[in-house]
């Protein structure tokens, strides 16, 4: 039994010993090989190159270099300058064909716009200005009062037929006589007395008084001047006095006139207050 095992273990390490060899021969073999083809000068005067009957040629004829393919010439790419943005522009339409019957409408002329735009000025509008109201009076209560004419700035005043024109009655001179005559009122509307009062008569060369009351003719409290011998247009002035020269009545202008029948002139005064 012992020896079985034994031998059975010889023959394995003989078996690893032979398979060592030859696998050391074949890496020689193959290196040497190696050595044959990319380096045969190495291999030259050596035992193994003998043995191996080969004749390593110290020159190796070089053999003529292949023509080689002509190249295509590649253009050389240029650079091109990379072109800015176009702006766009507006391409009118085609004027479009008027049909049979339709009114053309005739577009006015494009205006270009300008670089500064034209603002339109401005036009001020109007402010209404306000009405002022009337400020509202207050009416009395009770009866209307009956408004008072304007006091006069003397106590007396002509009448309000004076002057006007007569034809001579006082005496028997007729066309041949041209005078100024009348009388006087108090508030009443009577005759004042006589001698409180005078009318001063001037112009057309006659400056002169009267007494009221010197002629009773025409009333208790009438006067008279004479002024011509004839009818004849002349401009006097006539005012009433106090016998001493106080003005109680404002100047008036009296005008004779040219007629026989209007040869009298009558003037009267009444009093205010």
């Amino acid at each position: 039994m012992r020896r079985s095992r034994s031998g059975h273990g010889c023959r394995g390490a003989l078996l690893n010993l032979l398979t060592l060899l030859v696998f050391g021969a074949a890496l020689v073999l193959a290196l040497t090989l190696g050595l044959l083809f990319l380096a045969p000068d190495a291999l030259a005067g050596t035992p193994l190159a003998s043995l191996l009957n080969l004749e390593l040629r110290v020159a190796v004829p070089t053999a003529p270099a292949p023509t080689q393919a002509p190249v295509a010439a590649v253009p050389t790419l240029t650079p091109t300058a990379t072109l800015a943005p176009l702006a766009a522009t507006w391409t009118p339409r085609p004027a479009q064909p008027t049909p049979t019957g339709v009114l053309a409408v005739t577009m006015g002329p494009t205006v270009a716009p300008s670089a500064t735009p034209i603002l339109p000025s401005r036009t001020p509008t109007y402010t209404p200005t306000a009405t002022p109201t009337a400020t509202p009076t207050t009416t009395p209560s009770g009866p209307t009062a009956t408004p008072r004419p304007t006091r006069a700035p003397f106590p007396f005043t002509r009448s309000d037929t004076s002057p006007f024109y007569l034809q001579n009655f006082a005496n028997n001179a007729g066309c041949e006589w041209m005078g100024i005559a009348g009388e006087v009122l108090d508030l009443n509307r009577n005759p004042v007395a006589a001698g409180l009062y005078q009318v001063h008569v001037w112009g057309s060369g006659i400056d002169a008084r009267v007494a009221v009351g010197s002629a009773p003719d025409y009333s208790p409290s009438g006067w008279e001047q004479f002024l011509f011998n004839l009818p004849v247009i002349r401009d006097y002035n006539v005012q009433l006095e106090t016998v001493n020269g106080t003005a109680v009545s404002q100047i008036y202008s009296v005008q004779t006139r040219a007629s026989c029948n209007q040869n009298l002139v009558r003037f009267d005064f009444v009093q205010n207050y």
